[in-house]
């Protein structure tokens, strides 16, 4: 019988070491496989079901919803809910289009840290202030509260919301770490499939604020001029600033023409007023 042969040409016996318990030990065996699973399917259609499939085995999560914050291009990148899909789609949809993100106490916090690298917050409901806030995204939704992990980078950050339902514990240690390890991989994975769904980039024409106005004159007469005006430019995207200037007032006045605007046409929403003026 030979002599079993080292891979250094010596005859050995013993030159093999099996380390596979120790991959046992750690734990990560099943996120590790998962994770591999959320890589090979970036551009394809069943990578949100990987992806949600691989931070539902790393905590009991809720719901999940992941944003972009890059200023004005602020944009969803991911959602999801246990139970209603839809709901997730919904509430990160009006998170972004109505600015509610410049409301979230967990990213205000967030922003404001000195702390490098990764930034985590945990947040329960009624350590929420804002009545409003507070109500539509977590009383409405049955949600009791959310992990918040902030990934800046020198351009824009990935801001990922993670959900316990009303009733459940909070995350325990082990689930906030699981969660943290996988952040900036998840981030990436979530642009670099955006990038490869998105069609080619073109610079999308603004739409028309005069032609906004006239479909708001048909359909609601009542306004004053500035008030269609301020409206017409909100449906295009302008912000609060931009539409100061375009209309060379100031800020506060544009809150005010909106205000007045909204209770006249008996709205209390961008989204609303979106839908009021889809020339259908």
């Amino acid at each position: 019988m030979e002599t079993p042969i080292s891979l250094m040409g010596r005859p050995s016996s013993a030159d093999w070491q099996d380390y596979s318990e120790i991959a046992a030990r750690t734990g990560d065996g099943d996120l590790s496989r998962r994770l591999a699973a959320v890589i090979a399917a970036i551009g394809q259609e069943r990578f949100e079901t990987r992806l949600a499939d691989l931070l539902g085995a790393a905590a009991n999560l809720d719901q999940i919803n992941v944003v972009s914050l890059e200023g004005e291009r602020t944009r969803p990148l991911f959602s999801w809910h246990r139970a209603s899909p839809e709901m997730a789609s919904v509430l990160v949809g009006q998170y972004v289009s109505e600015r509610f993100f410049q409301r979230d106490p967990t990213l205000d916090r967030l922003t404001r840290s000195k702390r490098q690298g990764l930034r985590l917050g945990l947040m329960r409901r009624g350590q929420i202030e804002d009545d409003w806030y507070r109500r539509h995204f977590f009383d409405d939704a049955q949600l009791e509260g959310k992990l918040s992990i902030l990934d800046q980078g020198q351009t824009h950050a990935i801001y990922q919301n993670y959900y316990f339902a009303a009733g459940t514990e909070a995350f325990s240690l082990q689930e906030v770490e699981n969660l943290a390890r996988l952040a900036e991989t998840a981030s990436q994975c979530v642009l670099r499939h955006q990038e490869l769904r998105s069609p080619p980039a073109t610079a999308p024409a603004r739409p028309d604020p005069a032609a906004v106005s006239r479909i708001l004159d048909r359909r609601a007469p009542s306004l004053a001029v500035r008030e269609r005006e301020v409206c017409s430019r909100i449906v295009t995207g302008y912000t609060t600033e931009a539409i100061a200037l375009d209309l060379g007032i100031t800020a506060n006045s544009v809150a005010t023409y909106r205000k007045r605007a909204y209770a006249k046409l008996g709205i209390c929403s961008q989204h609303q007023l979106f839908l009021l003026c889809l020339d259908t």
